[in-house]
């Protein structure tokens, strides 16, 4: 039997953090593979130039603006997507925050410049986020007996690193997170899996000096730093319909994971 890939005709695909960078190019993608697209983000502008895109390419998408630390909000949102479009089928859970520091301060101790409330806040917003964006789309995919979810973590997740210790640990959150729904819902034909990128050229580096880029890319064997696209092509991976694994993690990282 030939299958033809990626071809997501008819699914509805949540993602948030969709305004830029990784979770733009994913609402991008995904609806140029024929699903309809629910981008969400926190500012309404950014949120309508993505949507404008979509539709501009003969897309579908519809845009909401709120925070995923909030459940209403997010219970809300599901509500709108199944109104609009009658189902959902993919969550993508890319939005996430770090906590507020100088720029240049990329890899340094910052225990003691983090206040409680951005520890929490990262939190709510990075593990928490996906938990209540996991909670609003699940009856949609239950009803169903269809799902893919795929959680965007980090390398950092895996053994600390660059970051503040509330953006690490949410990161690893969300591995365990990940694999417990998983285990809980294979066999409903709703599948759990998890992204670990390294860095990545985005707008959440738009302060990161230029020599922590070069650094990063000589520590690459691949000797680049990753751009969107290249997160994006495992998403549209772990979103197909015919996929036969659930509960892993896939390092996206031009091999930095070996070194």
């Amino acid at each position: 039997m030939q299958y033809k890939e990626y071809d997501l005709e008819g699914r509805v695909a949540v993602i948030t953090g969709a305004a830029s960078g990784v979770g733009r190019e994913a609402a991008i993608q995904l609806a140029k593979c024929g699903a309809k697209v629910v981008v969400i983000a926190r500012t309404q502008p950014k949120i309508d130039a993505v949507v404008s895109e979509i539709e501009a390419g003969c897309g579908e998408a519809l845009g909401i603006a709120l925070d995923v630390a909030d459940e209403l909000a997010t219970n809300a949102a599901a509500d709108s997507a199944i109104t609009k479009f009658g189902r959902i089928d993919i969550l993508v859970n890319n939005a996430g925050i770090e906590a507020d520091r100088e720029p240049g301060q990329m890899g340094a101790d910052i225990l003691t410049t983090t206040s409680i409330e951005q520890y929490r806040r990262v939190l709510d917003v990075n593990l928490i986020g996906h938990y209540n964006m996991i909670r609003a789309c699940l009856p949609a995919m239950l009803s169903r007996e269809y799902g893919r979810v795929v959680n965007i973590s980090s390398v950092t997740g895996l053994n600390g690193g660059v970051g503040s210790a509330a953006y690490v640990a949410s990161k690893a959150g969300i591995f365990v997170q990940t694999k417990t729904f998983a285990s809980n819902y294979a066999a409903r034909n709703i599948l759990f899996n998890s992204i670990a990128p390294g860095m990545v050229d985005t707008p959440m580096h738009a302060t990161t000096p230029p020599e922590a880029f070069e650094w990063a890319k000589e520590a690459t064997p691949m000797k680049r730093i990753a751009q969107p696209i290249d997160i994006v092509r495992v998403i549209l991976f772990l979103a197909q319909n015919h996929l036969f694994m659930t509960g892993e993690m896939l390092v996206v990282d031009g091999g930095g994971n070996m070194i």
